[in-house]
Formats: structure tokens, sequence, C-alpha cells
């Protein structure tokens, strides 16, 4: 089916769902199929609206930068590709993605079928987890670092061994020696969340070199598009080696699509085969891999959602460091702050409107983790902030020397 031909040549940098025409089309959709309009009745629901709601209260003058979203939204054609796939919402997608699973293939130059597709990366990194470990395994992981971690090796019947990091680094070296005959899997983030700290390709060799070739690493890479270091570990070009890994990315991040939950793995032909058979059939829409496809091929608004997270996050990290406040520079779209009692600042920012994530689940109580927004939300959070905090806290050296 055509789009009217205002989709097909529109170029605007922001788009919103034209209700007046998706509305009245659907609804005409659902009266030939017999069904009863009930629109001037009952309206759809405006779940975003809702979550801000049981965030925030009724008043939704708000901004979240608690879950490390893209603040520029989907890439034009990847909207364009969202209403067309709706159309078409009553089929069933590709069960498996082959089309996606082409287009990175060619993109990151490895075979198909060392691709897998997942519903978010999460899944992608559960799925690993049920296809490598067992019950009397175990699966060695940084702490603190992203909680599905720990749960992934929950659901999978194994025991999560948590190694501490160093200076909010991770601690390859003793993440080497703390190997055992039952660790059968290594998670590292690189990123980190919620440090945003990155490990360098010296550091990673030297890891993997020290490690038996059946221990399975993954290195979940969500945030791969905001890092800049020169020396930074590419791990997809480690999984030609005699290693087990599996390399894990996501779409919700620089490319906006956090609310299609879609992301994939890489991995050698053979353990991506054991990761697929743990997968569900039609576990991935076919809206979103259309979606995905598109904001693959804009270059242009990668750019730009990437030029304007390093900008704001230079913006944030430099009043931060004006207020004498102690945090991390990071190499993501996020910035970990120590506040004092970070659970009471989430709450007083929250009152003022301002949602930021609170870290005591990840064992940091002294901190707070912020998104990098907009420039107006950056500023509106450092007012928010500055108001909530009796006294600027004292600072600490820099702690983090890149690995």
């Amino acid at each position: 089916m055509h789009l009217p031909f205002f989709f097909s040549t529109w170029r605007g940098a922001t788009f919103r769902a034209p209700s007046w025409f998706l509305g009245p089309l659907l609804r005409r959709r659902g009266e030939a199929a017999g069904h009863k309009s009930v629109h001037s009745k009952r309206r759809t629901p405006d779940f975003g609206r809702q979550v801000m709601a049981r965030n925030f209260g009724t008043d939704l003058d708000k901004i979240d930068l608690s879950a490390n979203e893209s603040p520029l939204g989907p890439a034009p054609g990847a909207i364009r590709a969202i209403i067309e796939g709706a159309l078409r919402a009553h089929r069933y997608p590709d069960a498996n993605g082959l089309a996606l699973k082409a287009e990175l293939a060619e993109i990151l130059g490895v075979a198909a079928e060392q691709v897998v597709l997942g519903n978010g990366s999460c899944e992608v990194l559960d799925l690993t987890a049920r296809a490598v470990l067992g019950k009397d395994d175990e699966a060695m992981i940084g702490w603190p670092s992203f909680p599905a971690y720990r749960s992934m090796v929950d659901r999978a019947g194994a025991k999560a061994v948590l190694v501490p990091l160093k200076d909010h680094a991770y601690d390859l070296d003793a993440m080497a020696e703390a190997v055992t005959g039952r660790t059968r899997l290594v998670v590292l983030g690189n990123p980190n969340n919620p440090t945003g700290l990155t490990f360098g390709q010296a550091a990673f060799t030297r890891f993997l070199e020290r490690l038996p070739g059946e221990v399975v690493v993954i290195i979940d890479e969500a945030y791969h598009d905001y890092v800049g270091r020169a020396d930074r570990a590419n791990a997809l070009d480690e999984i030609a080696g005699a290693h087990a890994l599996v390399v894990t990315r996501s779409f919700s991040k620089a490319h906006g699509l956090a609310g299609l939950r879609l992301g994939y793995g890489v991995a050698p032909v053979r353990l991506a085969r054991q990761i697929e058979a743990q997968r569900q059939r039609f576990n991935t829409s076919g809206i979103a891999q259309a979606a995905a496809m598109a904001a693959l091929a804009d270059h242009e608004h990668l750019a730009r959602c990437v030029a304007l997270n390093g900008a704001g996050r230079q913006w944030l990290e430099n009043r931060l460091a004006a207020l004498d406040l102690f945090f991390l520079p990071s190499e993501a779209n996020f910035v970990m702050v120590r506040v004092g009692e970070g659970k009471a600042v989430h709450e007083h920012l929250r009152a003022r409107g301002v949602l930021v994530k609170p870290l005591d689940a990840f064992g940091l109580p002294d901190y707070i983790r912020v998104s990098v927004g907009r420039p107006e939300e950056n500023e509106r959070f450092i007012q928010a902030l500055i108001a909530v905090l009796p006294q600027t806290l004292p600072g600490e050296p820099a702690c983090c020397t890149p690995i």
C-alpha cells in the first residue's frame, strides 16, 4: 500500500504521526472487517504519558534523564518505516529477520549466519546465558555493572561470581585470575553501565590470552556508537580468533528505537546456532526490523545523535566539575556522579520534574546516573541539582586511568 504523497517526499527533522490521517484510515479498515467504531467514545491510551504520570504524578511538564534514551528519537526514514509497517501489522514478520541479518552482516563484515536478533540486546544476553550455562556452572561479572547480567545468570540456574571493579573500572587481571574450572561465561560491558568507562584493545587482548578457550565471553556494546577513545577494543575482530566471543549491540540507544525492542549479537557460526536454538519464533516484530533497516541507512541522523551527545556530555561534565562534584569521564550517553545520598537526591529531583537513575540497586548508594539530553534538558538538570544539594560535596582526584 502506498502512503499519500507527502509521506514519500517528507524530509523534516521532526515528525509526529498524523492522527487525522491514520485514525480515520484504521477505523475504516476496522469497520470494513465488521468491527464497530468506538472512536467517539473511547480514545487510544497514550502509554508514554501514562508512564510519565506514574513517575511524576499528574503534572507532566517533566523531563526523563533516567533511561539513556536518544533525545533526538528515530531517524526520519525509520519513522516512515514504522508508519508503513503499522499498516501491515496484521501480518507475521519474517521469523528469522533475514533481510536485517544480511544488512548487518554487510555492514559489520561478518557472515549472516553469525548474527542473532533479539527483542532488545537484553534478550540476546539472556539467550546466550541459557545456551552456555548449566546448573553447576559459574558466570563471572564485574560489579557494579548492568543488573541484567546477574538476572540472566540466575534464570539459567548458574552462579554469578562478582569481581569488584577497581577505581570504578573493570579489573581484567583480577577477573582472569578468578577463572576456575566451573567458569563457563564472562560478561563485560564496554562501555560499562553505570560507570560509562571503557577498556582498550591492549588490555582486552591480554585478558583473552589468559582465558581458557572453552570460556565464552560476552562483550555488551550497547553504547559503542558513543565511544571516542582511539584505542577502543575492537571485539568484532576477535570473533575470528580462538575464543568463543559474543558481541551484543542495541538499536535502543544512538538509533533511538528503544520502544521497538531490537538488538543483535554476533558470534562464531557454531555458537550463534546454539544461541538461535534458544530463541522463540517471531521474537522481533516486522515494524522493528523495518525501522532498524532504515536507521542503519541514515548515517547523517546517527552522526547528529552522536555529536549532540558528545557536546552535551562535555557540557555536563564541565558544569559538574565547576560544582566540585566527583563524576566519571564517560564514553556513553550518561554520566555517573557522586551526590551523597543518591536516593534522596533522586526523589528531590523528581519532585522538581527531573527524573534520573538512583544507583543503590547497583551497590552505589552515593551516586546517581544522568542521561545526556537536549541542551535545555541538561541545563534544567544542573539547575535542579544546584537547588537540591544544600552544598556541593568535596571532589576527589581523577580516579579512572584508561585500561
